[in-house]
């Protein structure tokens, strides 16, 4: 296994620890997504002298690229992971990385259409197998038992939100694509998203008048360490992983790779909140993997 296979699935595995610790926070699903980004902005901003290919990139990159990113971080983050984060509120942390692994299909349609990436009749047969499984699972009502019961919603708005939420970040990760292709390398692009997210968040509390009260939410007794845990291992560190395999890899692949988040979920709820997935459920959540591994197959592969 090369190290970018192992990026996108540890990137996977990062996302689900993250996600598992938003799920259980009591604050609204945006004032969580600006204060995960202000932590990892800040860590991102710090390793890009360390880690990154330095000035010469940042100078000779066109502003187009620039502009392709700041959509990106809008997108991808800022609107998508705050539409994430209500997701997995209303559902439960499990049920809504289900909706994630819609991601790939739009992905990859992306690649092709836009990025001019190959798409071949498995991989929309792939596709269809991880459609089937993701449906199995969301009828399951049981999954609903991991949810934290801070922030109720319906099931049909939960479901809403996720599929909006895997579009948007498809979207934003097609655009770091894009970039990637010509000028900026994974750390950069990382650091920019997340920089325009910040600036993006705090704009939308002070002119919403929401700054205060998501302040008061955020610094509850126990919070701030969830978070700061929570962002570095599934925002920092899953980010740049995820923009690493991305960077090597066509958009269906990466981010098939990338949808392996629920395996790691279900392992998580079941070792912390001792919960059972039900048959059904478990049936859709195989399926579902096995569309995400067909899809992951090279080019021209065969049954």
């Amino acid at each position: 296994m090369q190290f970018e296979q192992i990026a996108g699935l540890t990137a996977a595995a990062c996302w689900a620890s993250g996600s598992f610790i938003y799920s259980r926070l009591d604050a609204p699903a945006a004032a969580l997504n600006l204060g995960k980004n202000a932590i990892a902005g800040v860590l991102l901003l710090v390793s890009v002298p360390f880690f990154g290919i330095g000035l010469d990139v940042w100078m000779d990159a066109p502003w187009g690229d620039y502009l392709w990113l700041i959509l990106s971080g809008l997108v991808g983050i800022l609107i998508g992971d705050s539409a994430y984060f209500r997701s997995i509120q209303i559902l439960g942390p499990r049920k809504a990385l289900v909706l994630t692994t819609l991601t790939p299909p739009i992905s990859a349609l992306l690649g092709w259409f836009w990025l001019a990436e190959s798409l071949e009749t498995v991989h929309l047969l792939a596709m269809g197998v991880t459609l089937a499984g993701i449906s199995m699972v969301i009828r399951d009502r049981n999954l609903a038992s991991d949810r934290s019961g801070h922030h109720q919603g319906t099931l049909r708005d939960g479901i809403l939100l996720g599929i909006f939420a895997a579009s948007c970040q498809s979207l934003g990760i097609a655009l770091s694509k894009k970039v990637m292709m010509s000028s900026f390398p994974a750390l950069e692009v990382s650091a920019i998203r997340i920089g325009v997210a910040v600036v993006g968040g705090l704009l939308v509390a002070v002119v919403s008048g929401a700054l205060p009260g998501w302040k008061k939410k955020l610094l509850q007794r126990g919070v701030p360490g969830r978070i700061f845990v929570a962002s570095v291992v599934g925002t920092y560190i899953g980010i740049w992983l995820s923009h690493i395999s991305a960077e090597y890899y066509s958009l269906a692949i990466a981010t098939t790779q990338m949808s392996t988040t629920p395996i790691f979920m279900v392992l998580l709820v079941g070792i912390f909140l001792r919960k059972k997935i039900s048959a059904t459920a478990f049936l859709g959540m195989v399926l579902a993997i096995v569309g995400v591994a067909i899809l992951m197959q090279p080019t021209g592969w065969i049954f």
